[in-house]
């Protein structure tokens, strides 16, 4: 049958798997995302470069440039979650990353194979994964994939999983985030109250391709950033905090995100980048969105579960 169908929407699927090795694809274990993905996007990169010649103004040739496919991904975590260890925590002594494979459908649900389509990505491997929450909110997860390959078909590559079963993670739910080290208020939290935590976690990734391909052959891991910022309130007229930042103490941040083996986010050596005390006449109370930066020393246990 020929197409009839557009693509539409709130009929996509997404599974990913723990490659073996680089860019070999699915493995023997199939693995959920969430039961709550908000957006996955599947690019292409530029596949030619314009050539021109001295004799025309016109374009004269399309050069075939090495594929550079990337995958984007948000959702929303729940306690049974796999994927943020797996794209924050590097392996070994090495501090390498796990790579990934995804089958990505769309139009899964359509009855007739041609009207589906599904894109099997192999070489995953996350340059940038931030978690956000703030009050009232469900906790996002935001990963960009540098990737190796992506090719399409009209089939699923392997087998849906079995869907994961634990609870959302929300901002002002279970979870609780705590500060030790430095100044801190009501036991061991940041502030009296803490209205948001933004993180970003950056893998510095370089890509090889040979001489003789136009895929990706290496996608090698480099530095390794962690930053955020939490929105705080500035207790006792801020004065704490202030001299907080001015004297560089360090300190620890732990996020639990849920109930029992949720994942668990430990940011220790951390310092704060800046801080402002504002005092004016909106009649609102002292608080101030406060930038930090964590100085982990193992980059294999920076995730763990909640016990």
């Amino acid at each position: 049958m020929a197409l009839d169908h557009l693509g539409e929407p709130f009929k996509g699927t997404i599974w990913y798997w723990l490659e073996d090795t680089y860019g070999s694809g699915e493995s023997a274990t199939t693995l959920p995302i969430s039961c709550k993905v908000q957006s996955v996007r599947v690019d292409s990169g530029d596949r030619f470069k314009v050539l021109k010649d001295i004799g025309s103004p016109l374009a004269c040739n399309f050069l075939e440039q090495t594929k550079e496919p990337k995958l984007h991904l948000e959702y929303i975590p729940q306690a049974d979650d796999t994927m943020i260890d797996d794209v924050i925590d590097r392996m070994g002594s090495c501090c390498s990353l796990q790579s990934l494979a995804f089958c990505v459908g769309a139009n899964t649900c359509m009855a007739d194979a041609d009207n589906k389509s599904y894109f099997y990505v192999t070489g995953a491997k996350p340059a940038t994964v931030r978690i956000a929450a703030s009050k009232n909110t469900e906790y996002m997860v935001t990963v960009d994939y540098e990737v190796k390959s992506a090719v399409t078909s009209k089939v699923a590559t392997g087998s849906a999983p079995s869907v994961l079963t634990g609870e959302y993670l929300a901002f002002n739910i279970a979870g609780e985030i705590r500060k030790t080290g430095g100044h801190i208020v009501d036991g061991d939290h940041i502030a009296f109250i803490c209205n948001s935590i933004d993180i970003t976690v950056t893998h510095k990734l370089e890509g090889h391709t040979d001489h003789d391909s136009l895929e990706k052959d290496y996608l090698i891991e480099s530095d390794m950033d962690i930053e955020g910022s939490v929105d705080i309130t500035l207790d006792g007229g801020g004065a704490s905090h202030f001299g907080e930042v001015m004297a560089n103490t360090a300190f620890t941040i732990e996020i639990d995100m849920g109930e029992e083996g949720a994942p668990k986010i430990t940011l220790p050596g951390c310092q704060w980048k800046n801080t402002s005390v504002t005092i004016d006449v909106s009649g609102e109370g002292m608080k101030n969105s406060t930038p930090f930066s964590a100085k982990p020393t193992d980059c294999t246990a920076i995730v763990t579960a909640v016990d």
